[in-house]
């Protein structure tokens, strides 16, 4: 008889578990496939040692590990309280409290293995596919193969294996008579639920304000981040008030559920008195009482993963367009290497070539960082001349269409300007050896690899003033194939040059009387004052897009699966809920029915009830994510996050699909 009524109680609890079980197995297949590629040595060689290949995967088999950790903690805890009363009837037929446990425990290892052997089957199956995504967004010239891995199999198993024996001693911990008498306090205390006391409405009211505040605070980010960067300092500023901000919206997630929508609530208004309204936001009212903690936990981790997707998009975005403003061309060499290569360069393919006249002349401006002070010390300042800046437009059509207004007007190229463009302030002259310059406008700094230049900055001036100046004159060379092309240029570049760092060139600059003193000369230098400045020898299209592609393809392949797999489960938590809570409302329905209320109307109050679950929380979290993005672009100009708001509607839609078979299910149950 004992053994009908526990097989019964398993089978109460089947439908459940299918969830349970699906969300378990995807997060398996996802961990095997991580891990396997991480023993694939054809995919490691091939990647190459500067992308940290098996570290990043490691990192997101660890992520995954969390997630599972939350989802069957979390999961874990909810069936436990949802079966209280079994416990209690098993209490009746003499069970006691570690027999109990046992049989809990055998459920989830049951659960638990069944879920890892079709997670690892499903994984061997697609961890192909997961390999082939890889190698497209690393950019990788490899043809992948069936690969199956029993190293990978036996750490997936010994980490299902860790989450069980975690979950195992949560359940001692729950069914035990402490918590039982817990549960039964909170059953009584439901009741309280729908009055709100003075108390939790001032907790409501600081909840609102903490969340108003922390979006105010962020879509007027840069007028708080340079008070702060004044006051702390630029990266500890930025950082206190980043901390801030999520502070106040984390707290105000978790008032706003426990408090502030449970006043909100209290109110009814006549138009609920329509369509079941009034039971709705009983049952609501209740959810919120029970379940603040949850839904909050859940709004704040999905915010809180699509501002990291954000976060790491901007980065490969930034990065990815950075290698069209390192290497414009095909190759950009110094004018020695050229002369080098130029017979060579013939017999490869078909080129077009431009020569870049520079100067590396002292210059001094003032340029102030919020928090950072003011950098007023001369420099050695690049000078290119109006016209072969827009003959290199041409070919680097990133760089701003500029004309100078007058003879003394210049435009600055300034690396600041990329990242810090809301914190940095440029005087508006720069001073010669000889004279002053107006400046009429600042860009970004896009006018090729850095390392091909000896200044910090680039300045634009007339073609007569660049004449007119003295300082150290050398040109680089701007060679130009089609795509075809690339891989014979490449080999004959790397068969012959090395990449050196050479042509030294030496300074020691000081601002005195108003006036630059001290020169640059070419060489080391004999003296100790002063700084050394070297050039690299060339800078490859090929080679810094194959590098950042594979680096930054890596990262976003990680934070995109890892993503995806919390979306996934996050949402399947909050389906297991409301699916399980159901089956103890089939009363209340059938009720209503035999009250003569149409079946539509009913069904129209499943579907308000999931309706609140499920979307508060997403829209919620969309709102926290957005406007992190938002305060990621004011330090991050100019990077593409379309992709970041393609996943936040990948969200909306994944919970509108779990929400949709949530309500069809139910209404086939009801």
């Amino acid at each position: 008889m004992l053994i009908k009524i526990v097989w019964r109680s398993f089978k109460k609890q089947l439908s459940n578990y299918l969830i349970f079980f699906f969300s378990l197995i995807f997060a398996v297949m996802v961990y095997y496939s991580f891990t396997a590629m991480t023993y694939e040595q054809p995919l490691i060689r091939s990647a190459g040692k500067n992308t940290q290949l098996v570290g990043m995967l490691g990192f997101g088999s660890f992520a995954v590990v969390l997630i599972l950790l939350f989802f069957m903690t979390n999961t874990n805890r909810f069936f436990i309280e949802n079966r209280r009363k079994d416990i209690s009837i098993f209490h009746l037929y003499g069970l006691n409290y570690y027999q109990i446990c046992l049989w809990f425990i055998l459920e989830i290892f049951f659960i638990g293995i069944f879920s890892f052997v079709i997670g690892i089957g499903v994984g061997v199956l697609l961890s192909k596919l997961f390999s082939m995504i890889l190698v497209k967004a690393m950019d990788l010239p490899l043809r992948v193969h069936f690969f199956f891995s029993t190293d990978a199999i036996i750490a997936t198993g010994l980490v299902v294996l860790f989450i069980l024996a975690v979950v195992s001693f949560q359940i001692l911990w729950l069914v035990s008579g402490s918590k039982f008498s817990h549960l039964k306090t909170l059953r009584l205390r439901k009741i309280q639920a729908m009055k709100v006391s003075l108390p939790q409405k001032i907790a409501g009211s600081i909840g609102a304000l903490f969340l108003l505040s922390g979006w105010g605070m962020a879509m007027t980010y840069v007028v708080f981040s340079r008070t702060a960067s004044d006051r702390f300092g630029l990266l500890r500023g930025n950082a206190l008030l980043m901390g801030l901000i999520f502070l106040l919206c984390v707290f105000g997630s978790y008032l706003f559920f426990a408090f502030t929508l449970r006043w909100y609530n209290s109110y009814r208004p006549k138009r609920l008195n329509k369509n079941l309204g009034m039971l709705s936001r009983s049952e609501w009212q209740l959810r919120l009482f029970s379940e603040w903690r949850f839904l909050g936990s859940i709004t704040v981790a999905l915010g809180l993963a699509l501002a990291i997707l954000g976060g790491m998009a901007a980065l490969v975005s930034l990065q990815m367009r950075l290698v069209d403003e390192i290497a414009p061309a095909s190759v950009m060499m110094t004018q020695q290497s050229y002369q080098k290569l130029e017979p060579k360069l013939q017999s490869v393919a078909p080129y077009q070539r431009q020569t870049l006249h520079l100067k590396a002349v002292p210059a001094k401006q003032s340029v102030a960082i919020s928090g950072e002070g003011v950098n007023s010390q001369p420099e050695i300042t690049d000078v290119v001349s109006i016209s072969d800046y827009l003959a290199f437009r041409k070919t680097n059509p990133t760089l701003q269409n500029i004309q100078l207004k007058s003879a003394d007007s210049t435009v600055v190229l300034s690396s600041y300007q990329r990242y810090l463009n809301d914190y940095a302030r440029y005087s508006k002259i720069i001073y010669l050896k000889s004279q002053k310059l107006k400046v009429q406008e600042t860009h970004p700094n896009f006018f090729g690899d850095t390392s091909l230049r000896y200044g910090t900055g680039t300045i634009v001036v007339s073609d007569e003033l660049f004449d007119e100046l003295s300082g150290i004159s050398y040109a680089l060379e701007v060679i130009d194939v089609e795509d075809r092309f690339e891989n014979k240029l490449n080999q004959v570049i790397r068969a012959n040059l090395k990449g050196d760092w050479d042509y030294p060139i030496h300074y020691d600059l000081t601002w005195k009387n108003e006036q630059i003193v001290g020169d640059i000369v070419e060489g080391e230098g004999t003296n100790k004052d002063g700084s050394t400045v070297y050039r690299s020898e060339y800078t490859s299209y090929q080679e810094v897009y194959r590098m950042t592609r594979s680096s930054m393809g890596l990262v976003l392949f990680v934070v995109t699966f890892v993503t995806t797999t919390f979306i996934i489960v996050t949402a399947s938590m909050v389906t297991l809920r409301q699916l399980s809570e159901f089956k103890q409302k089939r009363k209340k329905y059938g009720l209503l029915r035999q009250m003569g209320i149409p079946d539509k109307t009913i069904y129209q109050e499943i579907k308000r009830e999931n309706r609140v679950v499920f979307f508060i929380p997403a829209i919620l979290a969309l709102i926290h994510s957005m406007l992190a993005i938002s305060v990621i672009s004011h330090i991050a100009k100019n990077a593409n996050y379309g992709f970041v708001y393609l996943f936040c509607g990948l969200m909306l839609v994944v919970y509108a699909l779990f929400y949709w078979a949530t309500c069809v299910y139910q209404k086939k149950l009801s």
